[in-house]
C-alpha cells in the first residue's frame, strides 16, 4: 500500500511542477531583444538591459529594459507603446528615453545609487535637465498605493497610466 501512495505523490507532484516549468519557459521568451522594436506602430529600439536590487524592495532584482524611442515622442504615443510594449512582455520592466547621449551614464548611476555590495564603481548623475527632457517613463509596479500594478510611471514613480 505505501509504494501505490507514493506513486500517488509523484504523479501529483510531477502534475503541479510541470505546469510551472512550461510557465518558466513561456515568460523566458517574453524578453525583448536588443535592437529594433516596434510599438504601437512606432519604430524605437531596445538599448539593452540592466539590473539593480532596488532600495525600496531589497529582497527584489529587478531588470530593466532601455528603450529608446523617437524624440517626437508625446505621451499619448507613450502611453500606446508602454501598453504594446508590456501586451507583449507582461510584467517586464522598462525604461523609455528619447536620446542616448547619457544614456550609460544613467545606468551606471542606478546601478551604483543601487548597490550593495560596494563592488560598483561610483558615476556622477547625468545633468537633471537631460533626464528630465529625455527619460519619459518606466513600466515599473513599485508604487505600494497602488497595490504593486503595473503600470507607466514617470521617473518620480507617478502613475501615467495602469497596464493591463
Amino acid at each position: 500500500m505505501k509504494p501505490r501512495n507514493n506513486f500517488r505523490r509523484l504523479m501529483c507532484l510531477a502534475a503541479l511542477t510541470f505546469p510551472l516549468l512550461g510557465t518558466a519557459q513561456a515568460q523566458a521568451t517574453t524578453t525583448p531583444a536588443k535592437g529594433p522594436i516596434t510599438l504601437a506602430e512606432v519604430k524605437a529600439s531596445v538599448w539593452g538591459e540592466y539590473a539593480i536590487q532596488p532600495m525600496l524592495f531589497p529582497a527584489e532584482t529587478w531588470r530593466f529594459h532601455v528603450v529608446v524611442v523617437p524624440k517626437d515622442v508625446r505621451q499619448g504615443t507613450l502611453i500606446k507603446m508602454a501598453q504594446d510594449f508590456y501586451k507583449k512582455h507582461p510584467n517586464t520592466r522598462a525604461r523609455f528615453f528619447s536620446d542616448t547621449k547619457h544614456l550609460q551614464q544613467y545606468v551606471d548611476r542606478d546601478r551604483f545609487m543601487n548597490d550593495k555590495t560596494g563592488k560598483v564603481k561610483e558615476v556622477a548623475f547625468p545633468k537633471s535637465e537631460w533626464v528630465q527632457d529625455h527619460l519619459l517613463g518606466n513600466i515599473n509596479n513599485r508604487s505600494k498605493e497602488n497595490g504593486r500594478q503595473w503600470m507607466l510611471e514617470d521617473r518620480y514613480g507617478n502613475r501615467i497610466a495602469p497596464l493591463p
